[in-house]
């Protein structure tokens, strides 16, 4: 990350509650065109996601929630065209001795681990609180899986977010930047998961899918792979099968196919995703009911507290 974007990106004064206010509508201070040199087509490859924040909100500012705890993921405030956002968000590359659960393990941005589930949780339930819509930006793998994650409860940590998302009767915007995968996408504000999701988004490097091609291949052929090696037979037609079943799967999980199917609303030019969460922002706070008082803001005290204790 350059250095002027640790300057844009930096810890806003939660202590100054003049952030939560309705400010003057002010552009990103970097234009939004970078994107399509931040964001690789390559799904393997990584990006710094904090790049795409300071692309999309008011000044490039981004006030964020737990920094440093669950890594994996990103929440923050943002403003909108002046509008208070809450921003959830992806970490791409890799997690070092992460997650706790796993002894010397490395973790892999994109997937979902249990702080992170904690982390997101807790925002959204701020963010109800405060009555501030929520942004997903969406770029996941899927929830860890394993012996370790079943002890870890993860998957009772996704269902509890989703329960989470769907009580806070916030509006949410989706936005897939690449990949979204199996549970994790609605557990990211998806629209399968919750009835809060007001539009979903993706680009023309998205892709949705249970699983990709490829490990649902293995899954499905590789112990007929074993068997057939093991009697003599010819392996060939097994492995047109698989690559049969990974190019259906490839084709069904491009950006034209999911929009015609419904799996995701529209699929936009980079350039034009602020246009849209300038569009949801403006059509959330005009209905008056879901405005909060300013004085009752929670989220800026918690994430003071939390900055004083890391502090300590």
């Amino acid at each position: 990350m350059i250095e002027g974007i640790k300057k844009y990106i930096s810890y806003l004064p939660a202590y100054n509650l003049e952030f939560f206010r309705v400010d003057t509508p002010k552009a990103p201070q970097l234009p939004a065109s970078d994107l399509y040199s931040i964001i690789p087509m390559n799904q393997k490859r990584p990006y710094d996601m904090y790049e795409v924040i300071a692309r999309l909100f008011d000044n490039s500012e981004f006030l964020e929630y737990k920094k440093g705890y669950g890594p994996e993921m990103i929440t923050g405030l943002a403003k909108v065209n002046g509008l208070l956002v809450g921003v959830v968000a992806n970490v791409q590359g890799l997690l070092m001795n992460y997650p706790e659960y796993k002894q010397n393990s490395v973790g892999i941005g994109g997937k979902l681990y249990r702080q992170g589930l904690v982390k997101m949780n807790e925002f959204v339930t701020l963010c109800a609180r405060d009555r501030i819509p929520l942004i997903w930006l969406q770029d996941t793998t899927g929830i860890d899986v394993g012996d370790d994650a079943e002890k870890a409860e993860l998957l009772g940590l996704g269902q509890s977010l989703i329960y989470s998302i769907e009580n806070s009767k916030l509006p949410s915007l989706e936005v897939t930047i690449r990949k979204a995968s199996a549970a994790a996408h609605y557990v990211l504000g998806g629209p399968q998961g919750n009835n809060t999701n007001v539009f979903s988004i993706g680009t023309g490097a998205c892709e949705y899918y249970v699983m990709p091609g490829e490990t649902a291949a293995n899954a499905m052929y590789s112990r007929k792979l074993v068997k057939a090696k093991k009697a003599g037979e010819p392996l060939q037609p097994i492995i047109d099968k698989m690559n049969d079943m990974i190019q259906m799967y490839t084709d069904k999980s491009r950006p034209k196919y999911c929009t015609e199917k419904g799996m995701v609303d529209e699929i936009v030019d980079l350039t034009e995703i602020r246009p849209y969460i300038q569009a949801f922002t403006e059509a959330a706070y005009q209905n008056p009911e879901s405005i909060c008082p300013f004085h009752q803001m929670m989220t800026a005290r918690c994430i003071r507290e939390f900055d004083t204790f890391k502090k300590a």
